[in-house]
């Protein structure tokens, strides 16, 4: 029988010294048990949150949808917003326990959109992953009063927001079988014009077990993933051939050289004929994506 007693053991930043980049609003650990706790983000205070869940379970209503979060998950939000978290003592059996981070800041939004777009805002992440163990220092190093000043502050929210999109940081497990036939069926079928459905279908899983698999082991959605395949042939192709835009995007799987250009742009931050000007006269080797 779990003892009914909310843990909070909260730590709030407020610095003299304006630094609006990235600002440390928050950092804690709290363990709760009913369901007084609900949070509605429509109304907060503009901030970003991090949660990460070390035991028990609660639920993130998020995009229309209710998720459980179990120990290893972890939630990414912008406040104000639609969604709301809380601990539903009918659905969740144990104690929820889970440390968070808060911050706000102009450069922060950045990230944000990036980890979302590619992780998710519900995401599984190993205990071992280095943006979770930069999560547990900075509490520690509240719990310890080693937070002395805005500039350091600052450079921690960096430091977790860096490590955590950085995707190559998630390479610590083998990712499962599912992943792998999911990448292969992705490599062998970029240049057709797939969606997330036709390939959990060819896989035998729904969308959102598919989706969630494979941000776990390889750090962004399976569309994310086929998008990176398809520029990274596109980028091939500019940079070695002599073809013109219609038979590159048709080759690449895009469907159309409108949607083609409008793609790569936004990722490449370049028009693809630009692109292709640019490192021929650079004289590059080769390009990575």
């Amino acid at each position: 029988m779990y003892k009914k007693e909310d843990i909070c053991d909260d730590y709030g930043f407020r610095f003299l010294d304006n630094v609006p980049a990235a600002e440390l609003i928050a950092v804690g650990k709290e363990s709760r048990y009913s369901s007084s706790y609900y949070w509605d983000n429509r109304k907060r205070t503009p901030a970003y949150l991090f949660q990460y869940t070390l035991s028990g379970s609660g639920t993130v209503r998020a995009d229309g949808e209710e998720y459980l979060v179990e120990r290893g998950d972890a939630f990414f939000l912008r406040m104000p917003d639609e969604e709301a978290y809380y601990f539903d003592e009918k659905r969740n059996a144990a104690p929820w326990e889970f440390v968070y981070l808060m911050f706000g800041g102009s450069a922060v939004s950045g990230y944000y959109e990036y980890a979302v777009n590619h992780l998710g805002k519900i995401l599984s992440v190993s205990e071992y992953h280095p943006a979770i163990q930069v999560l547990t220092e900075l509490y520690a190093k509240a719990k310890n009063r080693r937070i002395r000043n805005a500039f350091s502050a600052s450079s921690e929210v960096f430091r977790f927001l860096c490590l955590l999109c950085d995707t190559d940081n998630l390479g610590g497990s083998r990712p499962s079988n599912l992943v792998e036939r999911a990448k292969l069926y992705l490599e062998q079928h970029y240049a057709k014009q797939i969606t997330l459905a036709q390939v959990s279908e060819s896989l035998g899983v729904s969308q959102s077990h598919l989706s969630r698999e494979f941000s776990k082991y390889m750090g962004e959605q399976p569309i994310h993933y086929l998008t990176k395949i398809r520029l990274e042939h596109a980028v091939e192709l500019l940079h070695s051939a002599d073809m013109d835009l219609s038979e590159i995007s048709r080759l690449c799987g895009f469907a159309d050289s409108n949607y083609f250009g409008k793609v790569f742009k936004k990722h490449m931050k370049l028009s693809p004929n630009r692109f292709r000007k640019e490192i021929r006269e650079q004289g590059y080797r080769s390009v990575k994506v």
